[in-house]
C-alpha cells in the first residue's frame, strides 16, 4: 500500500488539525492531444508522425482542518493556493518502507469551502483543483547514466535482487557524490514510468550526433564545428538546445551552438518501453567515440 502527502511550494499541508484527502487515484488522468486532417478522396483521417502529446491533467486536495486554528490554518491554505506555483508528492510504500519525492509544475484552478461548516463549530473544509502544466511528475534528485558511444540503456524499468546478497543498492542522488540506499524489493514503476523530459547528453570532441529513442521513433541531431578550446558538447533534449564548453560539469550552458539543432518526424521524446518499462536511446556520432554521459530527473505519471 502507498500512502501519499502532498506539499504547496514546499510548504507541508497537514498537521495536529490538519489533513488532506487526495481527490484522484494514484495515476493522473490521460487526455491525448490528437490533430488530424482529412485529405479529399480518401477515407478517415491523417495523424502526425510520432507520439502523442498530453494536456495538462488535474488534481483534486481537499484540505480539512478542526480546532481553535481551524480558521487561521484554513486562510494559509488559501494563500498558497493562491501563490502555488509546485506540488511535491511524497510517498511511502507501507510493505517495503521505501520512500520517494516527485514534485510537478502547478497552478490552482479554483478553491472553494465545501460548504458544510457548522456555525460556532472549529471545523472548516475546502477544496482545491490544480492543474499540471508539465503534466508528468519529476523527480526532485538529479540521476547521471554514462553509455557507450553508440547508446545504451538509460534507465531500468526494474532491478531484480541480486544472488546470494539478498539485496540490491541505488545513489540517492549524484553517483559517488550522495549516500547510497539498500532495497531488499522494488515496487512496480519505482524508477520511472513516463517519459523523461528533463535528459541533456554530453558528448566529447563529436561534430556530429543522432540521439534517437527506439519506442517513440523520434530523434535529435546537432551537426556542426568544434572549437578545440572547449571539448564537450552539450545536447538539452526538452529545449532543443546545444552548447559546448571547457569544462566537463557545465550543464547550465557554455557557448551556444543551438543553431545545429535538427530532427526529422518529431523531437526526440524518451519513453519507457510497453515490455521492460526499460528507457533506452542509441546514438550515431561523427567526428568522435567517446561515452556519453546523460543526467536527467525520473519522470512518472
Amino acid at each position: 500500500m502507498i500512502l501519499a502527502d502532498y506539499l504547496i511550494n514546499g510548504q507541508q499541508l497537514t498537521g495536529e488539525h490538519s489533513s488532506l484527502i487526495v481527490g484522484t487515484t494514484h495515476f493522473t488522468s490521460i487526455s491525448p492531444r490528437i490533430n488530424s486532417v482529412s485529405v479529399n478522396g480518401r477515407s478517415g483521417v491523417m495523424l502526425p508522425a510520432g507520439p502523442v502529446a498530453f494536456d495538462a491533467p488535474e488534481i483534486t486536495l481537499k484540505f480539512i482542518t478542526d480546532g481553535p486554528d481551524a480558521d487561521t490554518l484554513m486562510h494559509r491554505f488559501y494563500r498558497l493556493c493562491r501563490l502555488a506555483s509546485s506540488l511535491t508528492r511524497v510517498e511511502r510504500d507501507t510493505f517495503s518502507g521505501l520512500t520517494r519525492s516527485m514534485t510537478a509544475s502547478a497552478v490552482c484552478t479554483s478553491c472553494q469551502p465545501d460548504g458544510d461548516e457548522i456555525p460556532w463549530d472549529d471545523h472548516r473544509a475546502a477544496t482545491a483543483v490544480f492543474q499540471l502544466p508539465d503534466v508528468f511528475w519529476r523527480g526532485v534528485q538529479w540521476q547521471e547514466a554514462t553509455l557507450s558511444a553508440s547508446g545504451g540503456r538509460l534507465l531500468p524499468g526494474g532491478v531484480s535482487k541480486p544472488s546470494g546478497k539478498g539485496y540490491w543498492t541505488r545513489w540517492t542522488g549524484l553517483p559517488n557524490a550522495s549516500p547510497s540506499m539498500l532495497f531488499d524489493i522494488l515496487p512496480d514503476g519505482w524508477l520511472s514510468d513516463a517519459p523523461i523530459t528533463t535528459l541533456v547528453l554530453r558528448f566529447g570532441a563529436a561534430t556530429g550526433v543522432t540521439i534517437a529513442d527506439p519506442v517513440s521513433g523520434t530523434n535529435l541531431m546537432w551537426g556542426g564545428q568544434r572549437d578545440a578550446s572547449r571539448p564537450y558538447l552539450f545536447v538539452d533534449v526538452a529545449n532543443r538546445k546545444a552548447w559546448t564548453a571547457a569544462n566537463a560539469d557545465a550543464w547550465s550552458g557554455g557557448t551556444d551552438e543551438t543553431g545545429g539543432i535538427d530532427w526529422t518526424t518529431e523531437p526526440l521524446q524518451v519513453w519507457p518501453a510497453i515490455d521492460s518499462g526499460d528507457y533506452r536511446i542509441t546514438i550515431k556520432q561523427t567526428g568522435g567515440t567517446d561515452k556519453v554521459t546523460c543526467r536527467f530527473l525520473q519522470s512518472w505519471e
